[in-house]
């Protein structure tokens, strides 16, 4: 059987005033772009869980629009995407149907809705796709596909996890690919339309699988830089003192996301530097801590340790780890001075670099469930506004063009050559003195 993988995904703006500043200014939506630019890991990880009888093709559609046709002559298509693009991706489904071509839809958008996914293919892929790909794939062979396949949380063990296909990549066309160490988080933001919606508890990959994975890439690319695909990678802070010295030897560069307690660990700092660590991102919230009540619904964690974030951001860049700190406007304690704030606020924290997103109710998230039920969602099913920068819900403390345009001016004024020139400035020159410091320490006294 012939079996096509369709990754539909990228970033996404409804706005056009929004969309067109990503054009005009150089530093907005960088981490956007640079996630448009990524490959998709789980399809990659189907294709490696496929038994090798099959043949797979590996395909991105960033935009419908530039499909006429139908890519490829397919056994069987299985497409994933997001919200922001879930209606594309059910057109293009519906052409393949059409065709007389059996799909499979998946991702974390059908994995909250499955219903209306069914309605565009033939089967559903709910939650994690490594335990029900193989039965899928048998089923489409014998003509018997059901269509639902799979739970919002499984049992699935990452040690279990198959090679992704990174040889189904051509090789020029990215210089960011994904690994995965882990599944979950121990927080639960609100928000958070990943990790508490597959996976109950916090799951790890085995060191070695990680290791391999990122040999197989590096056979491939020389040098590569490689996004550690977590939410919250450093939660066991043991498994990454004992892989980070394997990991220096591979000589790549690399990127993660974490939350403040990274810089807890100063050694564990050190190892990430010397094995390539570049950049961290950061979930800073907001520049109010009185605004953060409620965002982590476990224990107020992000409230609670809101006092910690400019201690723990100098400490990381002071190890030449650049920190990416993202704030989400429009929480319910923001007011429309809150584009100043960010602004003073990534000021006095010196962040290397700043990423600002509005409040996006994603579907079956805690936020989504409780805007719903209070009344606050503009177009309750209008998934094309699920970019993360499309105002789709009544704000508390300012009206919705308020905040629309708390975004607009915001992204003008941190994003512009200055601003951005000074945020480079800082980081280099703070670095230099540590550096400086550090040498200083370490010369016998006269």
């Amino acid at each position: 059987m012939k079996i096509g993988l369709i990754a539909m995904s990228g970033i996404r703006c409804a706005d056009e005033e929004l969309a067109a500043l990503g054009l005009s200014l150089p530093g907005f939506l960088d981490r956007g772009a640079a996630i448009a630019s990524l490959p998709s890991l789980a399809m990659l990880t189907l294709a490696g869980a496929t038994p090798l009888e099959h043949q797979v093709e590996y395909i991105e559609v960033a935009a419908l629009a530039n499909v006429p046709t139908l890519p490829g002559q397919f056994d069987m298509v299985a497409i994933s995407s997001y919200s922001a693009q879930i209606l594309e991706a059910y057109e293009l489904a519906d052409r393949y149907r059409a065709a007389g071509t059996p799909v499979v839809i998946g991702g974390p958008h059908v994995s909250m809705l499955p219903a209306e996914a069914a309605l565009h293919c033939d089967a559903v892929a709910i939650g994690e796709g490594e335990p029900i790909w193989r039965t899928i794939v048998a089923d489409c062979c014998r003509g018997q596909l059901q269509q639902f396949y799979g739970a919002q949380f499984s049992a699935f063990n990452m040690d279990d996890a198959p090679m992704p296909a990174f040889h189904l990549l051509d090789p020029q066309k990215y210089n960011r690919l994904l690994v995965q160490t882990s599944r979950g988080c121990p927080h639960r933001c609100e928000f958070c339309a990943a990790s508490i919606l597959i996976a109950k508890k916090y799951k790890q990959k085995p060191a070695s699988k990680v290791l391999a994975e990122i040999d197989s890439i590096c056979e491939i690319w020389k040098h590569p830089f490689v996004e550690f695909a977590d939410d919250n990678s450093f939660i066991n802070k043991e498994y990454w003192h004992e892989m980070l010295p394997a990991l220096r030897k591979r000589q790549i560069r690399w990127f993660a996301e974490s939350d403040l307690s990274v810089a807890d660990d100063p050694k564990l700092l050190s190892l990430m530097y010397e094995s390539g660590c570049s950049q961290v991102l950061l979930g800073l919230e907001s520049p109010e801590q009185s605004a953060m009540a409620g965002i982590e619904l476990n224990a107020d964690w992000k409230k609670k340790t809101f006092a910690l974030q400019k201690q723990a951001v100098h400490a990381i860049q002071a190890h030449g780890i650049r920190v990416i700190g993202c704030f989400v406007l429009g929480l319910d304690g923001h007011g429309a001075n809150v584009g100043q704030k960010v602004i003073d606020y990534a000021g006095e924290l010196e962040l290397f670099d700043v990423q600002v997103t509005v409040q996006t109710a994603f579907p079956g998230t805690p936020l989504y469930n409780r805007l719903k039920s209070e009344g606050r969602l503009i177009e309750e099913a209008n998934w094309n506004k699920c970019t993360l920068f499309d105002v789709n819900y009544h704000p508390q403390g300012m009206t919705n063009e308020q905040l629309r345009n708390v975004l607009i001016d915001l992204t003008e004024r941190l994003y512009d050559s200055q601003t951005t020139g000074w945020r480079r400035k800082q980081f280099n020159e703070k670095l230099r003195q540590v550096r400086r410091m550090a040498k200083r320490s370490k010369c016998p006294a006269a």
